[in-house]
């Protein structure tokens, strides 16, 4: 243990970390950084930053800058055209943060997992040639059912294309067959001579790789 005096209020106090204590409480610490930052005590109130209101914030918003959500909305337009009166490039600035969060985010988890398992699959819509946004489509003899996405019901490509979400959902939203999408699709009985329904618990497993 040792005796520490709090930067705060004086206060002596003991505490048994092996760095130095500057307070004795959380009360003083918050106390000192609000005096710190020039940020008044709430009991005293505040003065909104746009409109120079006085109004009193309440305990769950002692973060509060403002006296209502139209001054907050005001206050926030006005840092956003600062911001960008700044830029000499705004449209080529934009353009590069939405290349860097596509970048960033990447395909879903969905096909990343395809595309790690199956190199080959194409990274476009065979049915368009989309490759902005893709899906994992089953065909029509490998629909889940309800199943959880696995490995053994997701095989490319004896299982599922790889589609835009338009292009999936006319498949399967707007009965449009695959020969309208211009995909090739042999229906499962004259791939293996046995009943085009499959149970969604086989996962297809009795598909040929």
């Amino acid at each position: 243990m040792k005796t520490y005096f709090c930067k705060f209020c004086g206060k002596e106090f003991q505490s048994t970390h092996l760095r130095s204590q500057a307070y004795c409480s959380r009360s003083c610490e918050g106390k000192k950084h609000r005096e710190r930052h020039g940020l008044h005590k709430l009991k005293d109130g505040r003065f909104c930053k746009q409109c120079g209101t006085h109004f009193f914030p309440t305990g769950q918003e002692n973060n509060k800058q403002h006296c209502s959500l139209e001054c907050a909305a005001k206050s926030a337009r006005e840092s956003r055209t600062r911001f960008w009166k700044k830029q000499r490039d705004p449209k080529t600035l934009m353009a590069t943060y939405h290349a860097r969060t596509r970048q960033k985010l990447g395909p879903d988890g969905n096909l990343k997992r395809l595309f790690r398992n199956n190199p080959n699959a194409p990274h476009a819509c065979q049915s368009c040639g989309d490759r902005r946004v893709l899906d994992v489509a089953h065909k029509p003899h490998c629909s889940r059912n309800g199943a959880h996405r696995m490995t053994s019901n997701t095989r490319w490509p004896e299982q599922v294309w790889v589609l835009c979400p338009t292009c999936h959902a006319l498949l399967d939203r707007m009965n449009y067959s695959p020969k309208d999408l211009g995909l090739d699709y042999t229906p499962l009985d004259n791939q293996t001579g046995v009943g085009k329904t499959i149970n969604a618990t086989a996962s297809c497993a009795t598909v040929p790789s």
